[in-house]
C-alpha cells in the first residue's frame, strides 16, 4: 500500500469502527484474560492477514481488545482472534452469547467459532501450488470444530487424519506419506467427518492458538450490536472476549462487472463434486451421497461460489449415471446457485477419437465437411431439452470444449461448435492468446490461463465474449489476503467477467503426494463423507466476491446521482467513482478499501 493511500484511508477506516464505540468508551476488563494471575491472554487479529501465523503471540495483535466486526444484512465476515495461554489448560470451552442493541438482540448462533488448525504443508506452502516435497512447514489453514480431526507430529513433521473403519474404530490415517506408499482416501468409503460443534480443546503454555469467527448478520438487523464469548476452562468461568458488531442498513447485490452493472460477475470454480461418483464410490448408497453433494453446495452458496461447473453426459457416460447427472443439477438449483448460467450443464464436443480423425485430414474444408457424430448430437439434444426444463429456456448453458486444447484440436472443434450455436447453446472454452488467430469467432466465454490484464478484457470484449482466468495462481496458496486480492477487486478493475479458478476441491488431503507436475492439493475445501472441511483461504475467496458485491452496490447508487438535478449529487458521485478507479488492487489494503467503499455508499444512500 502506497504512503498516501495509507494517509487517506485511516481517518476513513477510523471513522467507520470507532464507533462500534461510544466515545471514551474502552474494552472493558475482563476477568481472567491476562491480567495477574490470569490463564491467558488474547489478541484480536486480522483474519485475512498475510501474515503466517505461528504459535507466538501476534505481532500485530491488539492484546485485550474488542472483535470488532462491520458487516452488511445477509452478509458473513470473518474475524479472529489469537489466546496466549500463560499456563497450560484443558477443557477450554468458548461460547458466544447473544449480541444485543437498541434495535433488538442478534442470536448466539450468528457467530460460528472454528480453531485455525495448523499442519505441515510442503516447504512452498503459503507461496506456491508448486510442491517442494522435501521441506515441511506448520501452515495455519484448516477451519475445525474438533482440532483432533487432524492430529500433527511436532517432531517428526507428520500429519494424521481420524478416520473410521467399517466397524467403528478410529485409527489415524497418515497423510503426509509420499505418494509411492501412500494409502489413498476416499471419505466415500472412510468415513471422514468433523464435529457438528465447537469442541473443548487444550491449550499448551506458550502456544498460542488462533480462533476464527464467521459473523453472518441477520436481515433485519441494523446498528450496533454489543455482546461477548464467554471462555471457560474445566468448567468455570475464565473471563470473555468482548464483540461489538456493525450492522449495516443494506443488503449487498450480486456482484455485477465493472464495465457494464447489468452483466453478472460470475464467482465459479472448477471442482470434483460428483453425485454419480460418490454412488460408485460409497457401494450404491444414493441418500449418502446426496447429502454430501447438498453439503458441498450449500457450502458454495454460503462462499459466494455461485457458478461451479457441473458434471455434464458425454459419450463416455455409463447408462447407469444418467439419473444420477441429471438428479445432481435438482441438488444444484435447490442449493440455491446460478441459474442464469449453467458451465458444463451439456456436453461441448464430441468423442477424442472422432475429433483425432479431423485432425489426419489437415485442411480447413475438410474439417468443416466432416460429419458430425450422430451419437454426440442426440445427447446434446436430449440433455439440453432436460437442462431447459428444469432450470428454463431463458438459462445460458456454456458447454465446456476440450480443456486445454492444442491448435488443431481447437481448430477440430469448430463444427460441433456450430452445432451448439444452431441449438441456441452457448462454448465455453479454457484458452490463451493463440486463440484469437484460430476460434475466438466462435467462443463466447474464454477462461484464460495465467495473468490476464486489461488489454485482454478489452480485446474479448469487443467480438461480445465473455473473459475469465485460471491458474493465476491455481488454488493451493493458503495466504489468505493474496487469494482476496486476486480473486477480486483485480479482476473487476480490469474488466473481467469474473473468477473461474482450478479448483475449489477435487486433490486428496496429503500435500505430498506429489505427481506428474509436482502440484499441491488444489483444495480450498477438503473431503469429508457428509459435509467439507473449510479453509482460511476459502473465506478469503467469499471476501473477494464481497468486495465486488460492495464495488458494485457503490456503482449503481453513484449511477443514480448522476443523473440527479442537483450538482453536488453528480459531483458526490463521480468523486466515489474516480475513488473506486483509482484503487491499485495489488497494492492496496483491502480492509481499508471495504471501509472507504461502505463510507461512499452511506453518503450516497443519504443523498437527499
Amino acid at each position: 500500500m502506497r504512503f498516501h493511500e495509507k494517509i487517506l484511508f485511516f481517518p476513513v477506516f477510523c471513522q467507520l469502527l470507532l464507533p462500534v464505540l461510544d466515545a471514551g468508551e474502552t474494552a472493558p476488563a475482563v476477568s481472567g484474560a491476562g491480567n495477574g494471575n490470569a490463564p491467558y491472554q488474547y489478541y484480536i487479529v486480522e483474519a485475512l492477514s498475510n501474515l503466517k501465523r505461528s504459535d507466538a503471540p501476534p505481532p500485530d495483535g491488539e492484546r485485550g481488545g474488542i472483535l470488532r466486526i462491520v458487516a452488511a444484512q445477509e452478509e458473513y465476515e470473518a474475524a479472529s482472534f489469537v489466546l496466549h495461554p500463560l499456563r497450560a489448560a484443558a477443557d477450554v470451552e468458548l461460547i458466544p452469547g447473544a449480541l444485543n442493541g437498541e434495535k433488538g438482540s442478534i442470536p448466539a448462533s450468528s457467530l460460528d467459532l472454528k480453531i485455525v488448525k495448523r499442519w505441515f504443508q510442503t516447504g512452498t506452502a503459503w507461496h506456491s501450488y508448486f510442491a517442494d516435497s522435501t521441506g515441511r512447514q506448520l501452515i495455519p489453514e484448516l477451519l475445525l470444530n474438533d482440532e483432533n480431526l487432524v492430529t500433527v507430529d511436532l517432531e517428526q513433521k507428520e500429519n494424521y487424519l481420524r478416520v473410521k473403519e467399517a466397524d467403528g474404530r478410529e485409527r489415524r490415517l497418515w497423510i503426509s506419506a509420499p505418494g509411492r506408499i501412500y494409502e489413498k482416501l476416499d471419505p466415500n468409503r472412510i468415513p471422514v467427518a468433523d464435529a457438528d460443534t465447537l469442541q473443548k480443546f487444550r491449550l499448551r503454555r506458550n502456544v498460542c492458538k488462533q480462533i476464527w469467527v464467521t459473523f453472518h448478520a441477520p436481515s433485519g438487523a441494523e446498528g450496533i450490536y454489543r455482546g461477548k464469548i464467554a471462555v471457560r476452562i474445566a468448567g468455570r468461568d475464565a473471563g470473555a472476549i468482548p464483540v461489538a458488531v456493525r450492522v449495516l442498513p443494506f443488503r449487498l447485490p450480486p456482484p455485477r462487472t465493472a464495465y457494464d452493472l447489468s452483466e453478472p460477475f460470475f464467482a465459479g470454480s472448477y471442482n470434483s463434486v460428483d453425485l454419480a461418483r460418490y454412488v460408485r464410490a460409497n457401494g450404491g448408497d444414493v441418500p449418502k451421497a446426496e447429502k454430501r453433494v447438498r453439503a458441498e453446495y450449500e457450502s458454495f452458496r454460503r462462499h459466494n461460489l455461485l457458478y461451479p461447473l457441473l458434471p455434464c453426459r458425454n459419450v463416455y457416460t455409463k447408462k447407469e449415471d444418467v439419473p444420477l447427472i441429471r438428479r445432481q443439477m435438482e441438488l444444484y438449483r435447490e442449493a440455491g446457485l446460478g441459474t442464469e448460467a449453467l458451465f458444463n450443464a451439456v456436453s461441448g464436443f464430441p468423442a477424442y477419437t472422432d475429433l483425432n480423425k479431423i485432425r489426419k485430414l489437415g485442411d480447413e474444408v475438410a474439417i468443416n465437411e466432416m460429419p458430425l457424430p450422430e451419437k454426440w448430437a442426440e445427447i446434446v439434444r436430449t440433455e439440453s431439452a432436460f437442462v431447459r426444463s428444469l432450470f428454463g429456456k431463458d438459462a445460458q448453458i456454456y458447454c465446456f470444449g476440450w480443456d486445454e486444447p492444442g491448435m488443431w484440436l481447437l481448430r477440430a472443434e469448430r463444427r460441433s461448435w456450430k452445432f451448439l450455436h444452431d441449438n441456441g447453446l452457448k462454448v465455453f472454452s479454457t484458452a490463451n492468446r493463440n486463440h484469437l488467430l484460430h476460434a475466438g469467432f466462435n467462443e463466447d466465454f474464454v477462461n484464460l490461463g495465467g495473468r490476464i490484464t486489461r488489454k485482454d478484457t478489452d480485446t474479448w470484449h469487443e467480438a461480445g465474449v465473455r473473459i475469465t482466468s485460471y491458474a493465476d495462481p491455481h488454488t493451493g496458496i493458503e495466504n489468505p489476503d493474496f487469494v482476496r486480492r486476486t480473486h477480486g477487486l483485480y479482476p473487476y478493475l480490469i474488466h473481467s467477467d469474473g473468477t473461474m479458478n482450478y479448483m475449489v476441491c477435487g486433490s486428496d488431503w496429503n500435500d505430498f503426494i506429489g505427481g506428474a507436475g509436482n502440484f499441491r492439493s488444489f483444495n480450498w475445501i477438503y473431503p469429508g463423507t457428509f459435509r467439507p472441511v473449510e479453509t482460511i483461504q476459502y473465506e478469503a475467496f467469499r471476501e473477494a466476491v464481497d468486495d465486488v458485491r460492495y464495488a458494485t452496490l457503490l456503482k449503481q447508487l453513484a449511477e443514480k446521482a448522476l443523473h440527479s438535478e442537483k450538482t453536488e449529487h453528480i459531483y458526490r458521485a463521480r468523486a466515489a467513482l474516480l475513488r473506486l478507479a483509482q484503487i491499485d488492487p495489488e497494492t492496496c489494503d483491502l480492509n481499508t478499501v471495504r471501509m472507504e467503499m461502505i463510507r461512499h455508499i452511506l453518503e450516497l444512500r443519504n443523498l437527499k
